[in-house]
């Protein structure tokens, strides 16, 4: 997993108005077992959202109705996930593990979030996306996004006048905006979720 790929996540959150908790001062103990734990993002909304539960596939949007989360970060960009990968001593089986949810109990101080697993692409063949997602459900997970989805949410928010602070990520994206690198005709050939 890429620095990259969690900073893109992260500032999604972010952009989404969510707060990233810090979990590196939990005690050392909790985090000793849990190798995921470089690719984990502790994300909270500061009001509880309205909305109803999103379905298990996250789409363009659907984060706004989740409250907290503990986000596992799983981006190679080098292939689709298929079922096949998805073994019970796979890393997948460790994103809903018992030391996950302790460490997120633990930030949040309650047992009311979801685990969110952010892969890198699913297959594009309905059947084999169906048996990858039953896979990732059956253990534990409670949804899973597409990066696609997260740089597409990213590329449709961000402004070409827009300032986006100290964050090199979104201001190089905002160039590339601004100067017509990037152009929405072509992105939404690719399927990508933008509207500008």
């Amino acid at each position: 997993m890429s620095d990259v790929s969690l900073q893109l996540v992260r500032e999604y959150f972010e952009l989404n108005f969510f707060y990233i908790l810090p979990h590196w001062g939990i005690v050392a103990g909790q985090t000793k077992e849990l190798e995921t734990g470089s690719s984990l993002l502790f994300v909270e909304q500061q009001g509880k959202p309205n909305r109803a539960e999103p379905e298990f596939l996250l789409r363009s949007g659907d984060i706004a109705a989740l409250h907290r989360a503990a986000v596992e970060v799983r981006a190679w960009h080098g292939g689709k996930l298929y079922s096949s990968a998805i073994g019970a001593t796979s890393l997948f089986s460790r994103v809903a593990s018992r030391q996950t949810h302790d460490l997120a109990t633990a930030l949040f101080k309650s047992d009311n979030y979801k685990i969110v697993l952010v892969v890198s692409e699913l297959p594009i063949s309905e059947p084999a996306k169906k048996a990858a997602l039953e896979k990732l459900h059956a253990r534990g997970i409670h949804h899973v996004i597409e990066f696609r989805t997260i740089l597409g949410d990213l590329l449709r928010q961000i402004s070409a006048q827009g300032n986006y602070g100290p964050s090199k990520t979104l201001q190089t994206l905002k160039l590339l905006k601004r100067y017509g690198f990037i152009h929405p005709e072509e992105l939404r050939q690719l399927n990508l979720p933008l509207d500008s």
